[in-house]
């Protein structure tokens, strides 16, 4: 059965409002489970397949593929990952990935669903798979680096957002090896990619100020600037570990320091993954 047809029948029969993505794709979690994956899997096969190109500068000079319906897989990847049913949603992604590599939203779909499944396993008290932690970013990074390619704002988008919580679980990779200075780099890498994010996000609302003078200033005028504009409460509460890590951080740099502290190292983190839950959408 055709996925037009799949979805029109799952409207009719559950005798849902419309047929929108977050609407089926939650009427199938409820009431298939993860039973059907194999119904969506075939139904990938028979999809149209699309020849696309992006709005804006990148208009004609980058081509891509993408299934018709892909919007709809992904929503159902993702809602089963959201379940913990990581095979399943797996299984979703690599099967549109097959017939078509350089779908944009797949690749950052598929690489942000094993991210959360490394941090679910970690909550749970398992290490982290530095493998599964290295495949995750590749597929993050390939839609990145198509941002890169056609957004002025890349800095906004999700790809972005996504390798700054990457570099987060790498520093807690890295952390339990007890190699606190690697940690310590990722995590600050991870702090400093998130403050201009926030920036580039918040900033704009505020002056007319071009994107390149922007981004010409220090992170020390960024942190101060973010936290006297009182952009998010957590800001405010982390004002104080940004201070003290980015003293450790010139420290560092300055070689004034070897190392820094397990204590330093595991604040770094800490601080880094409050930061993403900033301006996230």
């Amino acid at each position: 059965m055709k996925t037009k047809e799949i979805i029109d029948k799952i409207v009719k029969e559950g005798k849902l409002k419309d047929n929108s993505i977050g609407i089926v794709t939650q009427w199938i979690i409820e009431n298939e489970g993860k039973e059907t994956a194999s119904k969506y899997l075939s139904a990938i096969k028979e999809d149209e397949i699309l020849t696309l190109t992006p709005e804006g500068k990148a208009k004609g000079r980058v081509v891509f593929r993408r299934l018709r319906h892909s919007p709809f897989f992904n929503g159902l990847a993702v809602r089963y990952s959201q379940k913990g049913w990581f095979e399943e949603a797996e299984s979703i992604f690599k099967e549109i990935l097959r017939i078509t590599p350089n779908d944009v939203d797949t690749n950052l779909n598929y690489g942000a669903t094993i991210s959360e499944k490394i941090l679910n396993l970690y909550n749970k008290g398992k290490g982290i798979d530095k493998r599964l932690l290295e495949k995750g970013r590749l597929f993050i990074f390939k839609a990145f680096r198509y941002d890169l390619k056609v957004h002025d704002d890349w800095r906004i988008k999700p790809a972005y957002k996504d390798l700054c919580y990457v570099r987060a679980i790498e520093a807690m990779y890295y952390y339990h090896t007890n190699e606190l200075f690697t940690a310590f780099v990722l995590g600050w890498m991870s702090i400093e990619m998130s403050l201009y994010r926030i920036w580039f996000q918040f900033i704009p609302k505020e002056t007319k100020a071009r994107m390149d003078e922007l981004m010409s200033w220090s992170t020390e005028y960024v942190i101060e600037t973010l936290f006297l504009s009182d952009v998010h409460n957590t800001f405010k509460n982390i004002k104080k570990d940004l201070d003290t890590l980015k003293g450790t951080r010139n420290h560092l740099l300055h070689g004034e320091i070897e190392k820094p502290t397990i204590g330093e190292v595991r604040r770094c983190i800490n601080t880094a993954m409050k930061l993403l839950s900033i301006l996230q959408g």
